[in-house]
Formats: structure tokens, sequence, C-alpha cells
């Protein structure tokens, strides 16, 4: 997460694709069941600049399938 003070670590990180490095408490929402978080951007990259949804479009993150209850488990395999 860059430059950051000795106090201020350890962090728990996420990588979430098109949003960036996340502090896992960052989150826009969760849904435990389905293990999805949610994550919106708060800066805009160059190409964003004109983009009035930019901040607010919330892009997923998936659990691993594996760390899911067993009923989610025999779930997901039917959405591909």
């Amino acid at each position: 997460m860059g430059n950051s003070p000795g106090y201020a670590t350890p962090r728990i990180v996420c990588h979430v694709p098109y949003v960036g490095k996340r502090w896992v408490h960052q989150l826009e929402g969760y849904d435990r069941e389905l293990g999805i978080s949610y994550w919106t951007k708060n800066y805009r990259t160059g190409i964003e600049l004109e983009d009035p949804e930019a901040l607010d479009r919330r892009s997923p993150y998936y659990d691993p399938i594996s760390t899911l209850g067993e009923a989610t488990q025999k779930w997901w395999p039917d959405q591909a």
C-alpha cells in the first residue's frame, strides 16, 4: 500500500481487479452466502476523467470457492 509508517502496519490488503489495492475494511458490501465482496474506487485514472460513474461503479471480488459452505460450493458451478 505504498509508503506507510511502521505503526500503520500490518494491514490486510486485497488487490481488486479494476480497482487496485484496498484495505479489507474499505469494501462497499459483502454477500456472506455467495462470497462476493463489492468495491468502489476513490480516485479516477486519466482514462476515467470524463466518466461520471467511475467512483460509483461497484466491482465484484469473488472468494475462493473452496472457502465457502457446501451448499454454495454446489451452487457456483451452475452459474458458469
